[in-house]
């Protein structure tokens, strides 16, 4: 199924103090290429394999992660089948393995990928229900043990340190954690879902800033992602939108809103955006429209 519709977004006023708006932003635009099959049941979070050969998603209610094609959003390889329990998240580390939030089992669960077929080769343990996780330069791992309301930074799949309040407010249903390069490192950020906000934490989990919105307010958002201009895109889940922050987190655009409902995944590489359907079973491939 193939959407020529171009849809432009509208611009929001900053929500976050002493940030400056842009004087002059181009209208972003997006164009819906595909929609999937609905063969899922409440798919979550996504990555593209390191080769770029594969879209990997947690299809949490099969219990098992889909391996598909990016563009054609077809099935060509599942992991986990009869091994995972409401998976919810997934990722690739440095040495190419795929680590996955299996979240009913209380454990990461490290895989080895050898093109299509995969094979479970370790697992990590001591937390309780973990639903979002990371990989930072250097190894470490940071993964949100959403049943604890914490934040955890592993090492070698050992807890170094873990947070679980920022800014005065306790973590609540922590969900969806990313890596941000910056200057000094890196930044780690987090949705706290149940505080209906983002918030941006230093490498070693001193928390320094929220990202929220009020135009109109977020309701429990889940997964997000970040592309190369540092834009953030977020599944607002009970908005049933993704909305866009540019790199100073300021609102510029909503999408999505007519095509997908309580929304729990989201990725962007390059031009290429994918976005989790979770009621309806089915994820959706947009692609980015230059303006200029």
């Amino acid at each position: 199924m193939r959407f020529l519709l171009i849809f432009t977004a509208l611009m929001f006023a900053h929500s976050q103090p002493g940030s400056a708006e842009p004087a002059d932003v181009e209208p972003f635009k997006v164009n819906l290429e595909r929609v999937s099959e609905a063969f899922m049941l409440s798919p979550h979070d996504m990555a593209l394999s390191p080769d770029g050969a594969l879209l990997v998603i947690a299809d949490m209610g099969n219990n098992r992660v889909l391996l598909l094609d990016p563009e054609w959003l077809t099935i060509q390889g599942m992991v986990g089948q009869n091994e995972l329990s409401l998976p919810h998240d997934v990722a690739f580390d440095a040495q190419g393995r795929l680590l996955v939030a299996d979240s009913g089992n209380d454990r990461i669960a490290i895989y080895r990928l050898d093109g299509k077929e995969a094979s479970m080769i370790d697992e990590w343990r001591g937390f309780d229900g973990p639903e979002g996780l990371a990989v930072a330069p250097g190894g470490r791992v940071y993964v949100t043990a959403t049943l604890e309301n914490q934040l955890l930074c592993l090492k070698d799949g050992m807890i170094e340190a873990r947070t679980d309040s920022a800014l005065g407010a306790n973590l609540d249903k922590p969900h969806d954690v990313e890596i941000s390069p910056n200057a000094r490192g890196h930044n780690v950020i987090v949705t706290d879902p149940g505080n209906h906000r983002l918030v941006v934490f230093d490498k070693k989990l001193t928390p320094q800033y929220e990202i929220s919105t009020w135009d109109p307010p977020f309701s429990e958002p889940k997964y997000f992602t970040q592309d190369d201009q540092g834009r953030l895109f977020i599944a607002d889940q009970f908005n049933n939108a993704i909305r866009v922050f540019d790199k100073n987190t300021a609102p510029i655009a909503t999408f999505a809103t007519q095509h997908v409902k309580l929304p729990e995944g989201v990725l962007v590489v390059g031009d290429r955006i994918w976005v989790s359907d979770s009621e309806g079973g089915r994820v959706l491939l947009y692609r980015l429209i230059k303006t200029h």
